[in-house]
């Protein structure tokens, strides 16, 4: 274990998120086998007190080494969404690799060493993910898993349809990601926006069949994925797939046709057409 990449581990929060959550996620990350060498947390926005009081008293533990965990926080002045607050925490880690997670998500304790096993047995590898198990109120009550293709050639033909990862998941080169110009204002779509470009860079990515991170969802995960602002950034992001020649005119057609009506439906009927066929 001594001898595996460092890596940097970068989490987004803002004032909405629940500290017993957050609490429930830093004891997860405080049980994996391998442990990141530094935590970026990014504050987007001023958050709660109690956020905070998590933030302050919780203890990383040292690594296999005897090495402390170097804990930075980003405070950023307003909430200025998950893409910008992400990118400004891409540029600050010092590690070549980043892993990202949700502050509201369990991580599986041998998350980080199945993928730096894989990253160092295929050095040319930029970008990898894994499947999670989505669950409400606590891990045991898992309700459903989001399965992703594992291969370079199967990710690229599923992102012509669907995000091709799941982004609690994945860790990646930071030069790629800058490369492809990082993180941007995208809201609902800013992973998928960044692979896209990724991929059109070139670079060779890759998931993991296994489970890797236990994500939490609620009732109205799903049904609140509409709209016209929604629906905005969705044609939004198929004119970009096109623009990037990874889908032909035909695709576009087809995938305005799946997606964008069923935005306008109602939230419960939402939930249940997105699990069976835009995700």
């Amino acid at each position: 274990m001594s001898n595996m990449i460092e890596f940097s581990l970068l989490l987004c929060l803002y004032e909405k998120e629940n500290p017993e959550h957050l609490k429930e996620c830093f004891e997860s990350i405080n049980q994996v086998s391998v442990l990141p060498r530094e935590i970026v947390i990014v504050k987007d926005g001023p958050l709660t007190d109690e956020l905070e009081l998590v933030i302050d008293t919780h203890e990383f533990p040292t690594t296999t080494e005897g090495q402390s965990i170097n804990v930075i926080t980003i405070a950023l002045p307003e909430n200025v969404t998950l893409g910008p607050a992400r990118a400004a925490g891409v540029e600050a880690v010092t590690c070549d690799w980043v892993a990202i997670m949700d502050t509201d998500d369990i991580c599986r304790r041998d998350r980080f060493e199945k993928q730096l096993q894989v990253i160092e047995g295929n050095p040319d590898i930029s970008l990898i993910g894994g499947q999670i198990a989505e669950f409400v109120d606590t891990p045991e009550h898992t309700v459903t898993t989001r399965i992703v293709p594992t291969g370079h050639d199967d990710i690229v033909k599923f992102a012509k349809l669907r995000n091709p990862f799941n982004h609690m998941t994945v860790m990646f080169k930071k030069d790629a990601v800058l490369k492809a110009g990082n993180y941007r204002f995208f809201p609902w779509f800013e992973d998928y926006d960044l692979w896209t470009r990724m991929i059109n860079n070139g670079i060779i990515c890759a998931n993991l069949s296994d489970v890797l991170v236990d994500a939490r969802i609620d009732n109205n995960t799903f049904g609140r994925r509409r709209g016209m602002a929604y629906i905005r950034m969705e044609l939004k992001l198929q004119k970009q797939l096109r623009n990037l020649k990874l889908i032909s005119m035909a695709d576009y057609i087809r995938n305005v046709i799946l997606r964008v009506p069923a935005r306008v439906l109602p939230s419960g009927l939402l939930a249940s057409v997105y699990r069976k066929f835009i995700r």
